[in-house]
C-alpha cells in the first residue's frame, strides 16, 4: 500500500491498532492520529519508525487528586476531572463556555508537556483550557477528526440548510467509501 492509498482511506481506530501491529509498530495507548503518522512513515520507508516514548501512568496507582496544587500523573479523562477543571476555569472566568475541540487541545498539550519531561499541576491545566475557552473565533482543527470535520462543514454550507443529521451521515458514508480524500470539500465535488 502507498502512502496515498493509505491517506485515501478511511480506518476505524481498531483496525489501525491491527494494522500496526502487523506492521511491528509498537500500539500501546496511542492515539489514532499517532498511528497513522507511524503507519505512514513505515509506509514511506519501510522501516518500523521509532515512536516518541508515551507518559506513561504509574502502575498500580489510582487517579490523580483533584486538587490545583496537584501534580499531573495519572490523569483520568473523564467527566469528574472535565467539571474540576471547569470549575479552575469558572473560578476565574465565570461567564466563559465551553468551546468545540477544547479537550482535545488540553489533552494534546498535557501529552506535550509530560513527554518533554515538564512537570505539570492540575492548576496549570487549567489555565491552559482557560486560554483554550478563551481564543477567538474557532479553535484549530483537531487533525484526524475526518468525520466531525466533515460534519462541521456540512453544515456549515449553506446548500445544506435544512438537510438533517441524517443526510450529513449519509453523505459520509457516501465519500467515506469513495477512493480519494475524505473531506466535506471531495464530496461536495463530486455532488457538484
Amino acid at each position: 500500500m502507498s502512502v496515498e492509498e493509505f491517506d485515501d482511506g478511511y480506518f476505524y481506530a481498531t483496525e489501525l491498532r491491527a494494522f500496526a501491529r502487523q506492521l511491528g509498530i509498537p500500539v500501546g495507548r496511542r492515539r489514532k492520529l499517532e498511528l497513522e503518522a507511524l503507519i505512514r512513515g513505515f509506509l514511506r520507508t519501510g522501516v518500523v519508525p521509532v515512536p516518541t516514548p508515551e507518559p506513561h501512568r504509574r502502575s498500580g496507582a489510582g487517579r490523580d487528586r483533584l486538587a490545583a496544587g496537584t501534580v499531573v500523573r495519572n490523569y483520568v479523562d473523564d467527566r469528574t476531572t472535565k467539571d474540576f477543571l471547569r470549575g479552575l476555569v469558572h473560578a476565574r472566568a465565570p461567564s466563559l463556555r465551553d468551546k468545540s475541540g477544547q479537550w482535545y487541545w488540553l489533552n494534546d498539550w498535557r501529552r506535550g508537556q509530560l513527554q518533554a519531561g515538564r512537570h505539570i499541576t492540575y492548576a496549570d491545566l487549567g489555565n491552559r483550557l482557560l486560554d483554550l475557552m478563551r481564543t477567538e473565533g474557532r479553535l484549530p482543527r483537531i487533525p484526524a477528526a475526518r468525520f466531525n470535520n466533515f460534519m462541521t462543514d456540512f453544515r456549515a454550507d449553506p446548500a445544506n440548510k435544512g438537510k438533517s443529521r441524517a443526510d450529513a451521515v449519509a453523505a459520509w458514508e457516501h465519500i467515506k467509501s469513495a477512493p480519494g480524500p475524505k473531506t466535506y470539500a471531495a464530496y461536495a465535488a463530486l455532488d457538484g
